[in-house]
């Protein structure tokens, strides 16, 4: 965090990848410096602001690095035909994204409480043709008929269970069942 404070203190902004990319401003000093547009004057509120969306953000990190922790030692990876696959039975969502950030394909994510899986593929990269989900839908859905299956519009994410939808129906199928069936799809 200190290095990061130096550095934009430094304006060294100005030698990021693309410099001028709207992206960089979603960052927190542009937010306080909007703050400070629309609330002049407020010193108490952007204090209060600024510490409680820190202390998100210290929250955020530490489950990333317990989503690191948990891709290190309690993963499984496979092959599937659109590459590299990992699966994980935890509690800690964020291994999905982390995974592939990481430059997995396919993640499947069991949570050991409420039996829900979550399956996620990468976007497609511009201009090319990745994972569909459909055909591991259709085979999962034969497998547990009684589970409650949603295969996104996108055809990247294959989801049982969800706290939005509480009379979805957790699968029955190990995570090791649901890996052996995207490594043979």
């Amino acid at each position: 965090m200190v290095k990061y404070v130096v550095e934009v203190d430094h304006f060294k902004e100005v030698f990021r990848k693309e410099p001028l990319a709207d992206y960089n401003d979603f960052s927190i000093v542009n937010i306080l410096d909007g703050l400070k547009l629309q609330k002049p004057s407020q010193d108490d509120f952007y204090v209060e602001y600024i510490s409680s969306a820190l202390d998100a953000l210290l929250h955020d990190f530490e489950n990333k690095i317990w989503a690191e922790r948990e891709i290190a030692k309690n993963s499984t990876e496979f092959d599937t035909k659109w590459g590299k696959g990992i699966g994980l039975e935890t509690i800690n969502d964020s291994v999905i994204k982390m995974a592939q950030l990481m430059g997995f394909v396919v993640v499947v994510r069991r949570d050991p409480r409420k039996g829900y899986v979550r399956i996620k593929a990468r976007p497609d990269e511009e201009g090319k043709k990745g994972v569909d989900l459909t055909n591991t839908y259709e085979k999962l859905s034969k497998m547990d008929p009684s589970a409650t299956w949603f295969l996104h519009v996108s055809k990247k994410m294959l989801l049982n269970g969800t706290p939005k939808n509480p009379k979805m129906k957790p699968t029955k199928l190990s995570l090791n069942a649901i890996i052996e069936v995207l490594k043979t799809i």
